[in-house]
């Protein structure tokens, strides 16, 4: 019964997390808030955070079997993967104007605007979704030599950033139209042959 109201929750946490960033969603929420929608990106960013620490409180604190144990070997291995992976992460992020991202230019009244934009330098010259493929293999590097229950969150959202990708490819073809889809058409998804075009 733990185990399954955890999944639920983690999934009912991805449900709020994409739901939230949908066109029809902000859309909705910047007709009514006028002027106070400037708080909205902050604001969700603050929720996100604030409603996923407690899961993952929670799942670190229930006690069960090692789905996928690792050896003394592999553990060094994995903190290594850990590590690059982060890194790609945080380059992907680095990428984006980050105060934008986080939500304090629109606070401050500085943010470019509502309209999404297409970022190609660095790692987004190479594949489309650098943030979503580095979560994805950081969240399935997780799973091994994890308690159940950090293995089932874990799973949940690696494959959430599956999904996520493949929705915010979608979104951005939808509002960005046909910019975005050569865009496509020139940089893979997922994998990359390594040569820019």
């Amino acid at each position: 019964m733990e185990y399954f109201l955890l999944c639920t929750l983690w999934i009912a946490w991805c449900f709020l997390h994409s739901f939230f960033t949908t066109s029809g969603t902000t859309n909705w929420f910047r007709n009514h808030l006028g002027e106070r929608f400037r708080f909205y990106r902050f604001t969700y960013n603050i929720f996100s955070l604030m409603t996923v620490l407690p899961l993952l409180y929670w799942q670190g604190n229930i006690a069960g079997p090692v789905v996928i144990p690792l050896s003394p070997f592999l553990r060094y291995f994995k903190i290594i993967a850990i590590i690059l992976t982060i890194a790609v992460m945080a380059a992907a992020f680095f990428s984006f104007d980050t105060r934008e991202f986080l939500g304090i230019k629109q606070i401050t009244g500085k943010a470019k605007g509502t309209t999404p934009t297409i970022t190609k330098h660095g790692l987004y010259g190479f594949i489309r979704h650098p943030l979503y493929l580095g979560g994805f293999i950081f969240f399935l590097i997780l799973t091994t030599d994890a308690p159940l229950a950090q293995f089932l969150g874990y799973l949940i959202l690696a494959l959430y950033m599956v999904i996520g990708t493949f929705r915010e490819d979608r979104r951005l073809a939808n509002e960005l139209g046909d910019v975005y889809r050569q865009y496509q058409k020139e940089v893979p998804m997922f994998l990359s042959n390594l040569r820019r075009k």
